[in-house]
Formats: C-alpha cells, sequence, structure tokens
C-alpha cells in the first residue's frame, strides 16, 4: 500500500528518500532498502534510492555500516533475499554491497540535531517508548517538517500519535501505526513541539 506510492510518477530525475530513525544495527534500514530495491520499477530510469539511517550509538552505526550479520541474526530472512541481498563471509551473511550504497548510517540525536528533509517515508520504530510526552511531540513536528505533503509515517506496534500530532497525520493502517502526513500541513518551526 505504501511503497508503490513512493514510486508513482517518478523518473531518474526524482528521488525516493526515506530516513530510518533510531537505527541501531540497521536490520530494519536493510531491511527497508531490500523492499525498495525489490519494488523499483527501473534501476536505470527509475528514481533513486536515498535511504538515511540515523542513531546516537556509535558503536551500532559501526556493526550496521559493516553490514555483517551472524546466521542467527539472519535466521527470519527468506531463502531467496539471503541469496540476493547477502553474501556469506565466514560463517555470517554480509550484506551486498549494492545494498549497503544505497543506506547512508549517521550519528544524529532526533530531538538535537536538525531533521532531514524532503523525505518521502520516515520509519520510528520502538523508539518512542524511551522518550517522554514533551520529547515525542518535539519528535513529530521533527518528522512533520521533514516530510514532503503526502509523505509517510511509520512507528513501533506499541506507539502512537500524541496530542495536537495527530491532526497532522491520517491513519492508513491502524495495526501496523502506518500514518500520511495530510498534503495541506507542513511544519513551520521543526525546532519547537508541535
Amino acid at each position: 500500500n505504501i511503497i508503490p506510492k513512493l514510486f508513482a510518477d517518478r523518473g531518474p530525475g526524482d528521488h525516493v528518500r526515506v530516513w530510518v530513525a533510531g537505527c541501531a544495527t540497521g536490520e530494519e534500514a536493510y531491511s527497508i532498502a531490500m523492499l525498495l530495491a525489490e519494488y523499483a520499477p527501473d534501476p536505470v530510469n527509475g528514481p533513486p534510492i536515498q535511504i538515511f539511517a540515523t542513531d546516537i550509538d556509535d558503536h551500532a552505526l559501526a556493526k550496521a555500516r559493516a553490514g555483517l550479520y551472524t546466521l542467527n541474526d539472519a535466521a527470519d530472512v527468506p531463502p531467496d533475499r539471503l541469496g540476493r541481498f547477502f553474501v556469506t563471509d565466514g560463517d555470517s551473511y554480509r550484506v551486498r554491497r549494492e545494498l549497503r550504497e544505497m543506506v547512508l548510517f549517521a550519528a544524529h540525536n532526533v530531538i538535537k540535531d536538525p531533521p532531514f528533509s524532503h523525505l518521502d517515508l520516515v520509519t520510528c520504530r520502538n523508539l518512542l517508548i524511551y522518550l517522554g510526552a514533551a520529547q515525542q511531540q518535539v519528535l513529530f513536528g521533527r518528522f512533520r517538517a521533514a516530510l514532503d505533503p503526502g509523505g509517510f509515517l511509520v512507528l513501533g506496534r506499541t506507539e502512537a500519535l500524541l496530542g495536537k500530532a495527530r491532526r497532522f497525520f491520517e491513519c492508513v493502517d491502524i495495526p501496523n501505526r502506518f500514518y500520511r502526513i495530510l498534503a495541506t500541513e507542513r511544519a513551520e518551526n521543526p525546532s519547537r513541539a508541535e
């Protein structure tokens, strides 16, 4: 329901831009990269894919950049995806270079650092549970400022939009916490709580 909309009416002069906030060791960022690569209509004439994956933990980011996962880490990856997107590296799996190059891992504090901009999709799963209500409101304002009109926000299944943030997004999938920013809304000042 979401990924086809990210590519609709886009050619090589456009981009599909995604931000994975709180990416930890990279599993979600690479999973999204796989889904986008599988759907991309034409790798030559289609829009380039840019995924920004951020976290404040330098150790986790180093692991994410390496893209090296144990057999146990990769146990839930279907065999066809393992074959397409990974190579064996000893007794581990390494994400193929082409997929790693789609993802830019960077140190970033979602509350203090400026958000990215002109995004089509933001995922922030299982980070809000570590933040207080005031910090969550700041973060929702930043996501609102970062997303282009009609862009999507994905939260963790135990998380939800709070307070005033609910009026700027519509829910497109309640159980999976998929939201779309209303096309008429955009934050003017991403540094303040909405």
